[in-house]
């Protein structure tokens, strides 16, 4: 849904066609005017035409002369039943220069079908199509209406108490929505009650989050709130036009699906967010949201952190948006979403597709001992991003230094108290879980006694989480550690049974023998009843022996 500054009202839409007249290039229109973007004075022009915007001019009639070539008619358009598509016209070359067409649009029949549409029904133009014709035959298209249950199943109290419960939680490190809009929304849904509303899937997802965060879930009503958020969102999705509010909801359905269950579902729906914003052509300076439900650029940022975040962790693609927007973000008290994107600024060192070396992995560890977190769900992340850089730290490098080793312990000893707090509040954010079982991997093998010496810690930690969420994930995911562990014992019990069997006194009857024949070879004198602890090292030069190169396999070297 298009915000409603997209719409402005016709100052004179009853006198006649005094809008619909072709404008001199001088003169641009209002939405141009008001963002400061270029117009080429059609009506609509080829700016409004890509964004959407309703394109009008003001109410200002002028006398003036007008030359027009032959052939057109007195406002610039060509005779009726006259159609040019040739690309090399002035028309054409002008849509492609000045509204910055990309190749990509260039290709899609479906811009140049609205292309022709502009253009024979200019007044119609920010129309948005119901559908794209001839793209299938439609032989399974329903027409579905917008589920309108959202005050059957929650009352407006429940869902002021759970939208307090997602401000204070959730909206602090992803702040897209504005809070006062959504407040006043709420008040108006119920007084519509049983009427069908877009925002509904916003107000689904809050609740849902809210639910999860407030320490005592009602889980039936949490599932009924994601279901019908599920169904406005597939049913809208169907639409030929995104809009902000669609994309804001696939984003509160990706932090859902992020806590709830398996990373491809969270993946897929946080590359849907991101599409949904692509789609929308989301870039360049943004004009002043505090009328909208949702704040645009932070609304980018949000999504793009999750989407970048979700992918690195499951080892997939992320969605790129073309002309990402400056990462600057005006501060809000009790918004910490700068403070992530600083941590995501610093995880930018994990792309696969930029070069990085081993020092760029160490100087990122480093920066992340200065950064102090004002919340313990940036503790979280904090923790887990330096426990990511050492696992690619490790595929790049041939030793890590002691210090680097030590600040990743730290980090990840940090993460380790942020979880006991969080499921003292019984608050589910995702790496309450990944952080201390990820922690117990990297001590596993960093596998010196200074890093073992924390499992115990990391594993009690990942016991009490699965102790405060009893699910069969976590069930698993303790099963797991505990087996990792008990192969690792089982290597040290190896390692160790052979170097006892290094230091274990010899066959007798096998010594004998052994003996016996260098005896008869004339060797030596034989040696019995031999035992380390017969040995006497007094006076025995230690420093010679461990000084002296001792060669495995010694041969002589063949001459050529």
């Amino acid at each position: 849904m298009n915000s409603p500054e997209d719409y402005p009202t016709h100052a004179a839409s009853a006198n006649g066609d005094i809008n619909n007249r072709r404008q001199r290039i001088k003169h641009a229109c209002e939405p141009c005017k008001k963002r400061k973007r270029r117009c080429n004075g059609e009506q609509p022009c080829s700016t409004c035409i890509k964004y959407e915007y309703k394109c009008y001019f003001e109410a200002v009639q002028r006398k003036r002369r007008s030359r027009q070539p032959d052939g057109l008619q007195s406002d610039g358009s060509p005779p009726a039943g006259s159609i040019s598509l040739d690309p090399n016209t002035e028309a054409e070359r002008e849509v492609i220069t000045t509204s910055g067409t990309t190749p990509r649009e260039a290709n899609s029949g479906a811009a140049f079908a609205q292309l022709l549409r502009n253009r024979l029904e200019p007044r119609q133009a920010d129309t948005p199509n119901a559908r794209t014709p001839s793209w299938n035959i439609g032989m399974s298209e329903e027409q579905q209406e917008l589920p309108s249950e959202l005050t059957r199943i929650i009352s407006k109290e429940q869902m002021e108490r759970l939208s307090d419960s997602y401000f204070t939680t959730i909206h602090q490190l992803y702040g897209f929505l504005n809070r006062e809009v959504f407040d006043a929304k709420v008040e108006e849904r119920w007084n519509m009650i049983y009427v069908p509303d877009p925002y509904d899937s916003i107000l689904c997802g809050v609740a849902a989050l809210g639910s999860q965060y407030l320490g005592e879930p009602s889980k039936a009503l949490e599932i009924a709130l994601v279901d019908c958020a599920k169904r406005i969102l597939e049913i809208t999705s169907a639409s030929n036009t995104p809009s902000y509010e669609n994309a804001a909801s696939w984003t509160l359905r990706t932090i859902y699906l992020r806590s709830t269950t398996q990373p491809y579902a969270a993946w897929i729906t946080s590359c849907t967010a991101m599409l949904t914003i692509d789609g929308l052509g989301m870039s360049g300076d943004l004009d002043d949201e505090s009328e909208s439900i949702v704040n645009r650029r932070r609304l980018f940022w949000s999504a793009t952190v999750l989407n970048t975040w979700v992918s690195n962790e499951y080892g997939r693609s992320k969605v790129e948006v073309s002309k990402p927007l400056p990462a600057h973000l005006s501060s809000r008290p009790g918004d910490y979403t700068e403070d992530l994107l600083y941590l995501y600024r610093i995880s930018q060192r994990l792309d696969p597709k930029k070069p990085s070396t081993a020092s760029d992995f160490e100087s990122g560890i480093a920066e992340l001992v200065t950064f102090q977190p004002p919340v313990d769900a940036l503790f979280l992340s904090q923790s887990n991003l330096a426990l990511a850089l050492y696992r690619r730290l490790r595929f790049v490098a041939s030793t890590i230094s002691d210090e680097t080793i030590r600040r990743v312990i730290t980090l990840g000893n940090a993460g380790l108290d942020a979880v006991i707090r969080l499921i003292a509040k019984r608050q589910p954010w995702w790496h309450v879980a990944n952080v201390p079982f990820q922690f117990i991997c990297t001590l596993l093998v960093i596998d010196t006694e200074e890093a073992l010496e924390h499992l115990r810690r990391a594993v009690d930690t990942l016991q009490a989480v699965a102790e405060c969420f009893p699910t069969r994930s976590l069930t698993d995911t303790v099963h797991s550690v505990r087996k990792l562990i008990q192969l690792a014992c089982k290597q040290k019990r190896g390692q160790l049974s052979l170097l006892e069997q290094s230091l274990a006194p010899r066959q007798k009857v096998a010594t004998a023998q052994r003996m016996q024949s260098g005896l008869e070879s004339g060797e030596g004198e034989p040696v019995t009843n031999w035992s380390p602890e017969s040995m006497d090292f007094t006076d025995f030069d230690w420093e010679k022996f461990f000084s002296t190169d001792v060669s495995v396999l010694e041969y002589p070297i063949p001459t050529a």
